[in-house]
C-alpha cells in the first residue's frame, strides 16, 4: 500500500482517475486504501474502485468499475439512477459492450489491445476489434493493454477516447514522468480523436 499511495501522490496531477485494483482486498481494505490516497491528496471524485458493488452517491470514491459478471446481475433500472456512483465495465468483444451499454454503464475499458505483461498468454485484440466497438457503441471507450506515448495516437484514431495503464506507470522507476508523457501523447492526439457523440 505505501509503494502505491507514493506512486498515486506523485502522478494524480496527470491522470483522470486512480483505479484501486487490488482484487484481493476486502471493501474494507479498499475503503482504506481510498482513504489513504486522500490523505495523499489525490481528489474523492479521482479514485475508482474496482469490484466494489456499491453504487452510493455519497460514498467517499469517484465510481466503481466492474467486470461483466457483476453487471450482467444488476438491476438495470438500479443502474439508470442518476444519483449513483459512476461506473465502467471491462469488455471483451463487441457484445459485451452492447450488453454493457444497454444496462447503464457509464464508460467501457475494451482490451487488451496491444501485448501485455497482465495477459502474457493471451493474444491482443488489436486496433481492428477496438474501432469496432468504439464505432457501435455511444458511450466512451477506454483502451486498456500494452498503452504507452507511442501508440496513443492509433488508439484515438481507432475511436478510444482515452487509455488505462498499469505496467507503464506502475513499473517504472520513474511514475511521474512516465504519466505526464501519457499526458502528452493524448493531448497531441486530440486531433485524431473521434467526434464525440
Amino acid at each position: 500500500m505505501d509503494s502505491f499511495l507514493n506512486i498515486a501522490k506523485g502522478i494524480w496531477r496527470w491522470v483522470d482517475y486512480i483505479h484501486i485494483r487490488e482484487k484481493k482486498l476486502t471493501l474494507e481494505e479498499q475503503m482504506y486504501w481510498a482513504q489513504g490516497l486522500k490523505t495523499q491528496g489525490v481528489p474523492s471524485v479521482r479514485i475508482i474502485m474496482n469490484g466494489s458493488d456499491q453504487l452510493d452517491q455519497y460514498a467517499s470514491i469517484g465510481g466503481v468499475h466492474w467486470g461483466q459478471a457483476v453487471t450482467r446481475s444488476y438491476d438495470k433500472d438500479e443502474l439508470r439512477r442518476v444519483d449513483r456512483l459512476r461506473v465502467g465495465i471491462s469488455v471483451h468483444s463487441l457484445e459485451e459492450a452492447k450488453v454493457a451499454e444497454e444496462q447503464g454503464a457509464d464508460y467501457l475499458f475494451y482490451g487488451h489491445v496491444y501485448a501485455s505483461n497482465s495477459k502474457p498468454n493471451c493474444e491482443p485484440r488489436g486496433l481492428s476489434a477496438l474501432a469496432e466497438v468504439c464505432s457501435n457503441v455511444s458511450i466512451p471507450v477506454i483502451a486498456i493493454g500494452g498503452i504507452s506515448p507511442e501508440n496513443i495516437a492509433a488508439i484515438r484514431t481507432a475511436g478510444a477516447r482515452g487509455a488505462a495503464v498499469i505496467s507503464t506507470i506502475w513499473t517504472t522507476d520513474k511514475p511521474e514522468v512516465a504519466a505526464a508523457s501519457l499526458r502528452q501523447a493524448i493531448t497531441d492526439s486530440d486531433k485524431y480523436a473521434e467526434p464525440r457523440r
